[in-house]
């Protein structure tokens, strides 16, 4: 018995990889993932662009980046604006999970799916909606002033920039919440409400606490998203000359006539600091998890509450708010991609038109930027759920210390903001030798996207792995299969779920990104995102409009197919 619980050990630690191919693979890993961050950062201590060889290294570009008022006043109106983001988003998000997931409201799941609506659509489409028709000239403020004399707030603004970016993280808010929501059983409001309590003391002293990790999560997930956006504030901001980090960085980077590379390295620099900040005030307030435990065992499903007479109001309260905020202006976006002008002093059959659309399908750049862009999302996010799965494979089948540096290393992308990515991979490709000629091509993009979005594809296959045993494995090398073999034919099958999982991710992400694209698209590899952001420069809004009817077109499906079922 002993002989063969000894042999058992043994095959046990041979299904493991070898550790040096392992620690070779975390090492390749680990530059890959760090690779945009070094030449930002070398570009900041240096007097001279990175391309020029007589740079000399330098603390001069902070010095001067913290004396320019610009710079300062756009650090101050990002900590602004991504504070006003943060608690509009987390108080919507988590109100509507607490009236979606814990009443039972007619029409629930409709509602859910409108309201993650926001999640599929990239908030330059959402940004350009809302301008359109709530805007200073957008149709909406031009009907109520003209036919009521109703003066709507000024949507480019601070409150206005805030409310959008709001809109369109609050349903990130929402999944957050509506997972942990899941996991706490009702008993506990029952045995609150046996006690006398009503409905809104027991979501105050019973499920609130519980969902203390998950609020503070998203508030700093929110802030750090906030501060990477770029979108709102070039179309809302920049009319009103409100510049935030993101806007600063992209102006001084590429709309300079002369750009100043070491401005920009140190702003760059100064971005990611911010956003490690971020991270790890997350992984410090949440602290032992184990505190909010609430399900040990198997859990139970979950009854949700009858609200009764306020069944209707509450639908309907909600079902307004996803009117105003994403129906509306996505409609109105439909709408305006088959007009040459709208107005409401104009009526609509007398501008109705197919131009917006002849003009994208008529110039080969529009077109090559549909194409570019679903090629990246279709091809690059297979080969991202590849090298996920490899990595997910030399994480939790290796020693736990390999496991440790890759899952740390899986969470660094996402503090690193997008323009830096972009940034880093355009420095990069100027200084390595023998790699510019990718410069020319979308596997620049495709590699950058992929190194931006790997937090999101290994978080989604890491728990599927956490979940199968080793064991199995291990009688399939007793049966002689080799150590891939049983790889193949044994865990691979297990997480295909978890795989077809994260090539969705990949690909929604994909094809809405476009602030990491910003500093490498050339002409041959334009995207759908920064086609929209020199047709809003050139003032061809329904060219734009009908631009982002074919991506909504090609991303609702995906939005249906993922969350449809409850």
């Amino acid at each position: 018995m002993s002989e063969a619980i000894v042999k058992d050990r043994q095959l046990a630690s041979r299904l493991h990889l070898r550790l040096p191919w392992a620690w070779i693979f975390t090492v390749l890993l680990g530059v890959f993932l760090l690779f945009p961050i070094f030449p930002v950062v070398y570009q900041a201590f240096l007097d001279k662009p990175i391309y020029d060889h007589d740079g000399s290294l330098t603390y001069g570009n902070f010095v001067r980046l913290f004396e320019d008022p610009e710079f300062l006043h756009a650090l101050w109106n990002t900590f602004v604006f991504a504070s006003l983001t943060t608690i509009i988003s987390t108080a919507v998000g988590l109100l509507v999970s607490l009236v979606v997931d814990r009443l039972a409201i007619p029409l629930r799941r409709t509602l859910r799916l409108l309201f993650l609506a926001p999640i599929f659509v990239s908030p330059l489409i959402l940004s350009f909606a809302w301008s359109m028709l709530y805007g200073r000239g957008g149709y909406a403020t031009l009907f109520l002033r003209t036919q009521t004399g109703i003066t709507v707030p000024d949507l480019n603004s601070m409150g206005g920039m805030s409310l959008i970016a709001a809109v369109a993280y609050a349903p990130v808010s929402y999944l957050y919440f509506s997972g942990t929501m899941a996991n706490i059983p009702d008993s506990l409001e029952k045995a609150a409400r046996t006690s006398g309590a009503g409905y809104l003391t027991a979501v105050r002293d019973i499920i609130l606490p519980l969902l203390k990790p998950s609020i503070l999560y998203c508030l700093l997930l929110n802030f750090m998203l906030t501060v990477d956006l770029l979108a709102v504030p070039i179309i809302i901001g920049e009319p009103a000359r409100i510049s935030v980090l993101a806007t600063y960085l992209y102006a001084q980077g590429m709309l300079a006539a002369r750009p100043d590379y070491g401005i920009v390295g140190a702003a760059g620099v100064c971005m990611i600091l911010f956003a490690q900040a971020i991270v790890w005030l997350q992984s410090r307030w949440i602290g032992d998890n184990r505190r909010y435990t609430t399900v040990g065992g198997r859990a139970s499903a979950i009854s949700r509450v009858t609200p009764g007479i306020y069944g209707w109001p509450i639908t309907l309260v909600l079902a307004i708010y996803i009117i105003i905020v994403t129906v509306l202006p996505l409609a109105f976006l439909c709408v305006r991609s088959f007009t040459s002008l709208l107005s409401p002093l104009i009526p609509i059959k007398d501008v109705l038109t197919l131009d917006n659309y002849r003009v994208i399908f008529s110039y080969a750049e529009y077109v090559r930027s549909i194409w570019n862009t679903v090629l990246i999302s279709a091809v690059g996010s297979v080969a991202a759920v590849a090298f996920t799965l490899v990595s997910a494979i030399v994480a939790y089948r290796t020693s736990s210390t390999v496991r440790f540096f890759i899952e740390q290393l899986s969470v660094i992308p996402r503090a690193v903001p997008g323009l830096i990515v972009g940034l880093g991979f355009f420095y990069a490709i100027t200084l390595l030798p023998g790699v510019s000629f990718i410069r020319e091509t979308v596997i620049v993009l495709a590699i950058a996207y992929i190194v931006r979005y790997f937090p999101t594809g290994f978080g989604a296959v890491s728990p599927a792995f956490l979940q199968i045993g080793e064991e199995l494995e291990r009688a399939a090398r007793m049966s002689g299969s080799t150590r891939w073999q049983a790889v193949r034919d044994v865990t691979i099958p297990l997480v295909k779920g978890a795989l077809g999982a994260s090539y969705i991710l990949f690909v929604v992400q994909f094809f809405k990104e476009y602030s990491s694209a910003a500093f490498l698209f050339r002409p041959g590899t334009e995207v759908i995102g920064t086609t929209m952001l020199q047709l809003d420069m050139l003032g061809y809004l329904g060219s734009l409009a009908a631009l982002a009817v074919v991506q909504l077109v090609i991303t609702v499906p995906l939005a249906i197919a993922m969350y449809a079922r409850d």
